[in-house]
């Protein structure tokens, strides 16, 4: 009996096809290559049989299909068989429809998925049962997937169960493997059941419609899990036929769910109605270090100890998920009852155990708890930005605490998510603002809570930002504005890499990167006593000073530009420009608010620039035009040292252009390509009159 989960032994490019990969963008860059092969084969006649990407035996298949006349753009696909031909299909194959229904109907909350479909099918294709999400069964039925259609390759041209058929094989398909281009928005997997002499009598098959594909459900997860479980219910299934055709006792059906439980990614255990242990697939047994065969017929107390929730759920008949902890290990449990036929009884239950962390890295990725930026997303030439970018790649390199300090709005965060992406990019990047939380929820949110807690908090208690970062970066930002109180508990969870939920009694294992920021003076809040000392010392192990753009004159424009092209490409416009009289005033300008007050002044001269496509001195916020250059710190290191000069009225043309050169070199850092933009002039000519007037 062949159980494999690749197709043909002898075709490596199948195995290399459906291989399980922890690349997140394999699968959609292989639907773009199968796309393009399909559409040459249908469009200009090519041979898919030469496309290295294409299985041969999808390639053949295809052929086979177009030979058979099937039209692949055809909205209506299937052969109907008339009422009586239907009847008395369906009779042939009663006992294999008993046998399959309630099995699929017993494990199909394991499947847990929306938007499925999954029908089986006899040998010759015709479909027997169909079963599924309703609304997903609503639009498959618009193309003919009806009981008593007949789909096969003659009928429908290449399909997961028509290939699991020739090839006695479990198939997964993605969409345009299909021949047809009405199945092409699909993930199908399908899988043989074969009776006592290897032959096919019957197909499984699990559809997947993309566009109904839940958040927290990827592509990749799909790919990877469903064909197991369709797998394993053929085997179930084809097991369970071969226990009724031999009339054998009930309790060998005992063998199926074991087989059956195999398959699951996730440790599963069946108790009965004494709660003891009656089955535990390898990955229960694994993950709480026991041996399956020994723990079968144990309380399971003895196996997991006292969990109260789990009775509580057994009560209640109904099912729940909660965390346990098995000695100092922590798992996400969920419990669903075993009824009695009336539901008056618990004859049962399974149970259900995954990592805790695994789930919190899916609930991280749900919410967006990623980094975006890496150092090429950090605009800046200028010395003092490439030292800081420089110490930072460096520090990347190592697991120790980060302290970023600079003003607000010069990129502390963007830092932190480029160090990140260095060090440890599969993992998660949780971010908290310290100033930006209310000082009683700044607890909770760092540490986490038990249910019951306080008044509003989650029945069920929730995770702290430091849970959630386990395997990645902690960014704490405006860390010199976090409680005094506050910071002793954060020193110890960062000194024993433990946690423990407000009202909890258990400490978590933590492993974390810190990246804290700051725009204060922390030294000075610990003499102060406002900061502890040895919370700076463990913060501050490696420090990277951000400068402020007013010290960056040489990148102003640069950043300018890039902020210019992005909002453009974000908001569909033509890209604008900037006139050197704007240019001069923003370089002039000292910017408080840095880049991100840059970045809003940027933003604002764009929509009012929109009629002339060019940013010009009027478009520029109030507060840069009004600019009062003997109130504000707009001066650059030259200005204050006395190398620039005011233009006097008595003065000569040629003085007056010599001052004005000299300022504007000064205003740019001497960039002889910024300064002779300003200028309007070319740079031969600059470099001309530099020479002239000996600057």
């Amino acid at each position: 009996m062949k159980t494999g989960l690749t197709l043909g032994e002898n075709d490596a490019r199948y195995t290399n096809m459906i291989a399980i990969t922890t690349e997140k963008d394999l699968l959609s860059t292989r639907w773009q290559e199968i796309s393009r092969c399909k559409e040459k084969f249908l469009v200009e006649d090519a041979d898919p049989r030469s496309f290295p990407e294409i299985n041969l035996e999808v390639a053949e298949s295809w052929i086979r299909s177009r030979a058979n006349g099937i039209d692949p753009y055809s909205k209506k696909l299937g052969k109907n068989l008339s009422p009586d031909q239907t009847k008395a299909v369906m009779e042939q194959n009663q006992l294999l429809i008993d046998t399959a229904i309630p099995l699929i109907a017993a494990f199909k909350p394991l499947l847990k998925s929306s938007g499925y479909m999954l029908t089986i099918h006899n040998d010759n294709g015709t479909i027997l049962h169909i079963d599924g999400d309703t609304n997903e069964m609503s639009s498959f039925d618009t193309i003919n997937v009806k009981v008593g259609h007949v789909w096969n390759e003659t009928t429908v041209g290449t399909t997961a169960h028509g290939l699991s058929m020739h090839c006695k094989s479990p198939i997964q398909l993605l969409g345009p493997e299909n021949y047809c281009n009405a199945l092409q928005d699909n993930i199908s997997s399908a899988a043989p059941i074969f009776d006592k002499n290897g032959n096919v009598i019957s197909t499984l098959v699990l559809l997947q419609a993309l566009r109904t594909l839940p958040r927290e459900q990827t592509l990749q997860s799909l790919w990877a899990h469903t064909l197991g479980w369709v797998t394993s219910m053929c085997v179930a299934i084809e097991t369970q036929l071969q226990l009724k055709q031999h009339n054998m006792k009930l309790s060998h059906t005992n063998n199926t769910l074991d087989t059956t439980l195999s398959f699951i990614g996730q440790g599963i255990a069946t108790i009965d109605k004494m709660n003891k242990i009656t089955h535990a697939n390898k990955k229960f047994s694994h993950m709480l270090d026991v041996n399956a065969a020994e723990i079968v017929q144990k309380n399971i107390v003895e196996v997991l100890g006292e969990q109260p929730l789990l009775q509580k759920s057994l009560m209640q008949k109904t099912e729940k998920d909660f965390e346990i902890f098995v000695g100092s290990k922590q798992f996400l449990a969920s419990v669903k009852p075993i009824l009695s036929l009336d539901h008056s009884q618990v004859e049962g239950a399974v149970i259900r155990i995954q990592d805790i962390y695994k789930v919190n890295e899916l609930v991280t990725r749900r919410f967006g708890a990623s980094a975006r930026y890496s150092f090429e997303s950090i605009i800046g030439t200028s010395s003092s930005m490439f030292k800081a970018k420089e110490n930072a790649k460096k520090f990347a390199k190592t697991s120790d605490n980060i302290l970023l300090i600079g003003e607000s709005g010069t990129g502390k965060e963007l830092f932190a998510q480029a160090i990140h992406n260095e060090h440890c990019p599969q993992g998660p990047f949780i971010a908290i603002n310290c100033a930006a939380l209310p000082r009683n929820l700044i607890e909770s949110e760092l540490f986490g809570y038990v249910g019951g807690t306080f008044t509003g908090a989650d029945r069920e208690g929730r995770p702290g930002k430091i849970e959630l970062a386990h395997g990645g970066t902690l960014f704490l930002d405006e860390i010199g504005d976090m409680p005094f109180e506050i910071q002793a508990v954060l020193l110890r969870v960062l000194d024993s890499k433990k946690v423990m939920r407000i009202g909890d009694k258990h400490y978590r294992n933590v492993d974390f990167r810190l990246i804290a920021a700051t725009h204060k003076n922390l030294p000075k809040m610990v003499e102060e006593n406002q900061f502890r000392h040895d919370l700076y010392f463990r913060l501050s192990v490696l420090r990277i000073m951000i400068p402020p753009l007013r010290d960056r004159k040489n990148d102003i424009i640069f950043l300018a530009e890039h902020l210019i092209q992005n909002y453009c490409q974000r908001m569909d416009r033509k890209k604008t420009g900037i006139s050197p009289r704007a240019q001069t005033k923003i370089l002039e300008y000292h910017w408080p608010g840095n880049v991100r007050q840059l970045e809003s002044a940027i933003i604002y001269a764009i929509n009012l620039a929109q009629d002339s496509g060019i940013i010009d001195f009027e478009h520029l916020p109030e507060e840069i035009i009004n600019q009062d250059d003997r109130t504000t710190d707009n001066t650059s290191p030259g200005d204050r040292d006395g190398s620039t000069s005011s233009l006097n009225k008595t003065m000569s043309l040629k003085e007056a252009e010599k001052i004005v050169i000299k300022n504007v070199l000064v205003q740019t850092g001497n960039n002889i390509e910024l300064s002779a933009k300003l200028l309007e002039m070319g740079k031969s000519t600059l470099y001309r009159k530099l020479k002239e007037y000996n600057l």
